[in-house]
């Protein structure tokens, strides 16, 4: 029994209008409408007098089946609930909704009065009431499990209905929207009540866990959160189980913000955490494999009891494959090693997993498990003694990894979070802390000078393609002949830059021979071009020992004179690409050391007939992370801040 999501509504929990999901699965609500904070049964509750609390939860990526969308087992849905009055009517505690279909709903009173259930379009009444200004606990329970599914309701730990189910349900392949406080799919059946520890399971709750349902408010599933930004290895979640740094370690670009790089002699980062016992635990994130082991096999990640002993321990192979070691409490010593290996210098999804039926190793799509227990899932604890955590490495050795935004969560996870393989990771913008090498608005809107604002000093000249058009923020440079539509042909630049980024907005011509829309030289040598083709933004990067080659991805497509934002960045280990302020897709990089450009063109090359109007273009000799990105993309015309905001709040990905 693994929860899909839950919420509770205190400081720890709330941000302004957003409440995160403790449950682990990052499917946190927005508060809409009138709903607003008040007392509920632990601290604050949300009242909802025609308001709500709104979750989307969006279908997994081709090929994914991602847990909260899955009903094999069943369906749970629990809350405390205080209502208003005791007025007779329709009051919806919670529902779902899918293609326009309402899945299930959770109503405190119907228009008699009573609480009851809708579920795949069969309704379930009780004779019990709770209109008596009380707070009460309400569940329901659809097990899919028996041959003949069945319904349950029980309010405050007593069961009050058992029937037969009259249709299975199932959502539809569609993302899936959840509401608490009215129904989801009229927007009407206000509760006008208070809502307050709202739990989802997709799958049954047995009757002997009713009580502790009952009788405590849940727990935060993320026991810890680990961004690695701002060169530290603090928590980012609830707890505060910060890490110390070791002095091999050190820190640089990663997908989300920071990363944390581990040495060979070393781990990365260490403390004591002293998870609880977990029935169920997920090791989420990312991980990059900078240095491949030789001879023996490197440890990249442990957590030891508090006697030294290894009660998880995750390996790399020299052969690039990963296995996970777990030591548990009933089936002893279980292993499991990855069928995909990794890729020295690219980031990897990953998940490091034990439940009470298998261990699991998971990198990207592959999977691979092997089998603990009975096979019958349980909440009894599979694994103690989780104390002491290294990072990067174990007690003794370094495993020379990076790893970022790395999650660990009491709770199963089938597939990784939205956060990780079911959308887009959730991204905090905050300015580049960079030294530009150059920062163009475009807005001069008349004359051949386009001045850059960064410290370079790095100004363009119009050429006779080059014009004035209305642009995203003010206006932009227009291309509408041979070559660019502005350069420079002393550019400053340092040699051997730790790294290469930009981010502009463009509008590409309809060409079958696509367009260049940034390109960097070095007298005749290509060292860097970025442009358009077949539909598709690409980037062409030049090493010390040879070029990439033209580098794009079908996940990112640009419309034809659309103004779309681009960025990329390389640190000289990976390419990150990125349209209108989200990643999607990252490539390793492989040629050695970036060449250095003395030459600019913007909106084409010199000679190419291949155009594209720019604005808002910005050039780094080091590589910017996606928060920097996000914020690039949603704040045209303004320049960076040297001192970048500190992120304080709690743990999204950033």
């Amino acid at each position: 029994m693994a929860q899909a999501a839950g919420y509770t509504f205190n400081a720890d929990t709330v941000d302004g209008t957003t409440v995160r999901d403790v449950a682990g699965y990052f499917l946190h609500g927005t508060i809409v409408g009138s709903a607003a904070l008040t007392t509920g049964r632990y601290g604050n509750g949300l009242n909802c007098t025609g308001g709500a609390m709104h979750v989307l939860v969006r279908p997994p990526k081709a090929g994914d089946d991602f847990y909260p969308l899955n009903t094999d087992g069943g369906l749970s849905v629990a809350a405390w609930v205080q209502l208003n009055n005791n007025t007779a009517a329709a009051r919806c505690i919670a529902s779902a909704t899918s293609d326009g279909t309402l899945n299930w709903a959770v109503y405190a009173s119907n228009a008699t009065g009573n609480v009851e259930a809708r579920i795949a379009g069969t309704t379930y009444s009780t004779s019990t009431s709770i209109r008596d200004g009380q707070q009460h606990h309400v569940l329901v329970v659809y097990d899919a499990t028996p041959p003949t599914d069945t319904v349950k309701i029980a309010v405050d730990g007593v069961q009050v209905l058992s029937v037969n189910a009259g249709a299975a349900m199932t959502y539809s392949d569609t993302e899936v929207t959840m509401e608490a406080g009215r129904n989801t799919l009229t927007g009407t059946d206000a509760l006008d009540g208070i809502v307050d520890d709202l739990r989802w399971w997709n799958d049954p709750v047995e009757a002997a866990y009713w009580p502790t349902l009952v009788a405590a408010e849940q727990v935060d599933h993320q026991l810890a959160v680990y961004p690695f930004d701002n060169d530290t290895a603090e928590d980012f979640g609830s707890y505060g189980r910060d890490l110390a740094v070791a002095p091999s370690a050190s820190f640089t670009t990663g997908l989300y913000g920071g990363a944390l790089v581990s040495g060979a002699t070393a781990a990365g980062a260490t403390g004591a955490v002293t998870f609880p016992d977990c029935d169920r635990l997920a090791i989420c994130g990312w991980l990059r494999l900078d240095t491949a082991p030789v001879g023996t096999a490197a440890p990249i990640l442990a957590i030891n009891d508090t006697l030294g002993s290894a009660r998880v321990r995750v390996v790399v192979n020299t052969a690039r494959t990963v296995t996970a070691t777990w030591t548990t409490i009933d089936d002893g010593t279980v292993s499991v090693t990855s069928t995909a290996t990794l890729t020295v210098g690219q980031w990897t999804r990953f998940q490091f997993a034990i439940n009470p039926t298998y261990v699991q190793v998971r990198l990207e799509a592959d999977n691979a498990t092997a089998n603990i227990g009975d096979g019958v899932p349980h909440v009894t604890p599979a694994i103690d003694g989780l104390d002491q955590l290294y990072v990067g490495g174990d007690a003794t050795a370094g495993g020379r990894v990076s790893y970022d935004y790395l999650t660990f969560t009491k709770n199963f996870l089938a597939e990784v979070t939205s956060g990780y393989w079911s959308g887009a990771p959730v991204v905090t913008p905050y300015r580049p802390a960079n030294v530009a090498r150059g920062v163009f608005h475009f807005n001069e809107n008349t004359g051949t000078v386009v001045d850059d604002r960064s410290p370079s000093g790095n100004d363009l000249t119009l050429t006779a393609a080059g014009s004035w058009v209305t642009g995203v923020q003010g206006s932009a440079l227009g291309s509408n002949g041979t070559g660019p539509g502005a350069s420079r042909t002393s550019f400053t630049w340092p040699a051997s830059p730790p790294g290469w980024a930009f981010s502009a907005w463009v509008r590409c011509r309809t060409s079958s021979s696509g367009a260049r829309f940034l390109v960097l030289r070095n007298g005749g040598d290509e060292v860097t071009h970025a442009g358009y083709l077949d539909g598709l933004f690409w980037v062409r990067l030049f090493g010390a020992s040879g070029t990439t080659g033209i580098i794009s991805s079908t996940r990112g497509p640009i419309a034809a004179e659309t103004w779309t934002h681009v960025a990329a960045s390389c640190d000289q280990k990976a390419i990150q690409f990125f349209l209108n302020g989200k990643v999607f897709t990252v490539e390793p990089y492989s040629v050695g050391a970036l060449l250095q450009p003395n030459e600019l063109n913007v909106g084409g090359d010199n000679p190419d007939s291949s155009v594209a109007d720019v604005d808002d273009l910005r050039l780094f000799d080091s590589p910017i992370s996606a928060a920097n990105v996000r914020w690039l993309h949603q704040n045209p015309g303004q320049y960076y801040d040297a001192a970048p905001a500190t992120f304080a709040a709690w743990g999204v990905p950033l």
